[in-house]
């Protein structure tokens, strides 16, 4: 227990002092106070209640997606190459309670900034839905986050080339967040055409892919041991 504990400290005070989450905390503050700004000024009160719902998942989504993956690289993938890993396991350490204290911290700090952005736009913004709904959206893509974030701590451990595993981390959720920003307009004249619910729309793709991380991760959970990870090679190239 006590080692638990120590790992879920380490893993904190080292985030905590890292200057890529130093930075990324500052500028999605500021991106975040930004678009708050905006909902204040009331530059989207004539799009409707369903833009500023999609812009404020997008944003909640990408958030919290490129930090905790910016994290997965400068804790798991950088343990991994210093030999900090087989440090850890050599004192008797399970992987399994150091993967799940990496999540979890990871979660905690990549939530930090997407609460503030839900917290300040719903306090704005007077939603045109039960409050239930709103608190679905933001709950279950937390929820979906930390499966998303134990799926990749794991399967970062099994890289070969971790230089590029972290450019289809990081090019693979920047585009992704891209194209719907982009795009969000032709998406609301989807739903609206076809007369569908974006809640019912966010909330299903939430529990989805939060379902798929979930069995992938639990799965590659029951099978990775110290052994297994100690004898893995890999190389940033």
């Amino acid at each position: 227990m006590n080692d638990k504990m120590n790992i879920n400290r380490a893993c904190r005070y080292y985030l905590s002092k890292d200057k890529d989450f130093i930075l990324n905390l500052l500028l999605f503050t500021l991106i975040s106070l930004g678009f708050i700004f905006l909902l204040y000024k009331g530059i989207f009160d004539s799009r409707g209640n369903d833009y500023i719902i999609l812009m404020l998942y997008v944003l909640m989504l990408g958030i919290s997606l490129i930090m905790s993956n910016s994290m997965v690289v400068n804790l798991t993938v950088k343990d991994k190459l210093n030999k900090r890993i087989e440090f850890i396991l050599a004192s008797g350490v399970n992987i399994k309670d150091v993967i799940k204290a990496y999540g979890v911290e990871m979660w905690r700090l990549s939530s930090i900034v997407p609460f503030m952005l839900f917290f300040l736009t719903y306090v704005l913004v007077d939603f045109q839905i039960e409050f239930k709904w709103i608190v679905g959206i933001f709950v279950t893509m937390i929820g979906m986050t930390y499966f998303e974030i134990l799926f990749f701590n794991l399967i970062s451990l099994s890289q070969k080339n971790f230089k590029f595993f972290k450019n289809i981390v990081f090019f693979g959720t920047t585009i992704l967040i891209y194209m719907i920003g982009t795009f969000s307009e032709k998406i609301l004249s989807l739903i609206e055409r076809y007369n569908l619910n974006l809640i019912y729309i966010i909330l299903g793709i939430n529990l989805g892919l939060g379902l798929i991380f979930a069995i992938s991760s639990m799965k590659d959970l029951s099978k990775i041991n110290n052994e297994s990870v100690i004898n893995k090679e890999g190389s940033w190239s």
